[in-house]
Order: C-alpha cells, then sequence, then structure tokens
C-alpha cells in the first residue's frame, strides 16, 4: 500500500501562513509602539518570535513525520529516514540561533552573549556532526537511493521500444 504524501503540503501551507502572519502582525502600529517590561521589547518583536519559533517547530515535525513515513515505507528510502531527521535538525537549530538572538538582545546582558554563543555553537556542531554520521554509516543506502531515481529518468527518457522489459 502506498502512503499518501499529500500531508507534506499542509504543513508547508501552515509554516507559509505563520511567517506572513507573524511579519503582518508585527508590522501593524500597536505592535510597532507597545513595549513590553523593563527591556522594553517590542510586542511586535514577540509577535515575530512566536511565529518563527512556531514555524522552526512545525519545519521539525514535518522532518520526524517524513522520517517515520520514510522508515514505514521501508526498501531503500527507510534508510534516508536518519539523513533526513539529520539535516532538518542541523537547519533548525542553525535557524533557532537567529531566531532566538533577535528576540532576546535587548534583555541580554554584554556577559551573557558569549554564552548563548557558545551553546548555539556547540549544539549547530553537534547537529553538523549527527548529519556527517549518518551520511557515513547510511552512504550505501543514499548512493543505491540516488542511482536507483537516475537509473528510472534514464528509463522514462528511453522510447518505449527501447526499453528493457523485466
Amino acid at each position: 500500500m502506498r502512503e499518501s504524501w499529500f500531508w507534506i503540503g499542509k504543513y508547508l501551507i501552515v509554516i507559509v501562513v505563520a511567517l506572513v502572519l507573524g511579519s503582518v502582525l508585527a508590522g501593524l502600529e500597536p505592535f510597532k509602539s507597545a513595549r513590553i517590561g523593563t527591556a522594553r521589547v517590542g510586542a511586535g518583536a514577540l509577535v515575530q518570535f512566536i511565529s518563527q519559533t512556531g514555524a522552526l517547530a512545525l519545519l521539525w515535525a514535518l522532518g520526524f513525520r517524513h522520517a517515520n513515513q520514510l522508515r514505514r515505507v521501508g526498501g531503500p528510502s527507510g534508510h534516508l529516514a536518519a539523513t533526513v531527521l539529520a539535516l532538518v535538525t542541523l537547519i533548525v537549530v542553525a535557524s533557532a540561533y537567529a531566531v532566538l538572538l533577535r528576540f532576546i538582545t535587548p534583555m541580554l546582558a554584554a556577559d551573557l552573549k558569549p554564552i548563548v554563543d557558545w551553546l548555539f555553537i556547540v549544539a549547530i556542531l553537534g547537529a553538523a556532526l549527527w548529519l556527517l554520521w549518518v551520511l557515513f554509516t547510511d552512504s550505501e543506502a543514499l548512493i543505491e537511493a540516488v542511482g536507483n531515481i537516475a537509473a528510472s529518468k534514464k528509463k522514462q527518457a528511453l522510447p518505449a521500444d527501447q526499453r528493457i522489459r523485466p
């Protein structure tokens, strides 16, 4: 039984809508002028932080569900599940640094910024090492999957009378 992949579109639509809605709301005058707390953080910055954090969480959930579906499908593509999850994790962790830093900079003491920087450096390096390890351990499956895709495209490009029949 083939599983449907249409759910990916739903995730992508919600991610795009969250980002656009966050930008639109943050640009409205009430959000621009309102300040929160003693650090005087703008309400617009808070709205953007929430929308971008939500979009990153949904992106990671998309990658997690995609990896699970690849495992369920099995075969050569099942070995790519760990690669997909590691890649999405690297993208989300690297993006989370920019999202978080943009929001907390007005509230962050100067001596704490290097700590935040190093925490994200370690997290990004950890995610990158995980991706490299997965690529190394599953390289044969990756090569096989790419080879199968190339062979199927080559087979489709041939005229019907020249195709090899199994």
